[in-house]
């Protein structure tokens, strides 16, 4: 698995470094802070555990006529309710994203994505990779825009846990860029679906993350 992983990174680099000197006419960068108010719900043998906190993080991404390099993250401290069975969970997001424009506000690319979680009894590592599609159509309204962001991660690694048998990732919201203005605000509802596999005595489960997400940052170049 690590293997395919190095080649699906490997060929991600590799297509941005083909497609960059036919694509770089302009360059552009965009920057944003926010907040992501989640709610973690964990479906094993018919009971349901949640945990709840507000995450904070940022992303940037460069652009490079129809390319673009993206980088972000979230931490934060998920509460349970005390119970060994729920504990509270720090936890941590990086990812990565290479996309290209393919047609106005239409962005299809790859997405590489590490998640940590840290509890009182062990340390659990998720690797992540596939495909992501960004969509902003515009809503007929100057500087207003939908938001449609997507991914889905079939390749997956774990370190600390049973694996991982399938991760979705969806945002639905609004985007708003005021006219001759870098200022740039979203607002969103993330849903995101990770089914992991039986391991030994332990049932297969599946967890749930969704909460709304506010960001605000600066669009230079557009």
């Amino acid at each position: 698995m690590r293997r395919a992983h190095c080649w699906l990174l490997t060929g991600v680099l590799a297509l941005g470094l083909v497609l960059t000197p036919t694509l770089v006419r302009a360059q552009g960068l965009n920057v944003a802070a926010g907040a992501f108010n989640a709610r973690r719900g964990i479906y094993y043998q018919s009971a349901v555990h949640e945990q709840t906190g507000a995450m904070v993080g940022g992303n940037g991404a460069l652009r490079f006529g129809r390319l673009r390099i993206g980088a972000g993250g979230w931490m934060g401290t998920l509460k349970g309710d005390g119970n060994p069975t729920n504990p509270d969970v720090k936890a941590r997001t990086t990812s990565a994203t290479v996309q290209v424009l393919v047609a106005p506000g239409v962005l299809v690319g790859a997405r590489y994505e590490v998640r940590r979680f840290e509890a009182d009894v062990a340390v659990t590592v998720w690797t992540l990779m596939g495909a992501n599609v960004r969509m902003e159509p515009g809503l007929g309204f100057p500087g207003l825009s939908g938001l449609i962001d997507a991914s889905v991660l079939p390749s997956s690694s774990v370190s600390g846990g049973p694996k991982l048998t399938m991760a979705l990732q969806a945002t639905v919201g609004v985007v708003y860029a005021p006219p001759r203005s870098p200022f740039v605000l979203r607002l969103g509802y993330r849903v995101e679906r990770f089914d992991v596999k039986a391991a030994g005595t332990s049932s297969a489960r599946f967890e749930q993350f969704q909460g709304l997400v506010v960001e605000a940052g600066l669009s230079l170049g557009r």
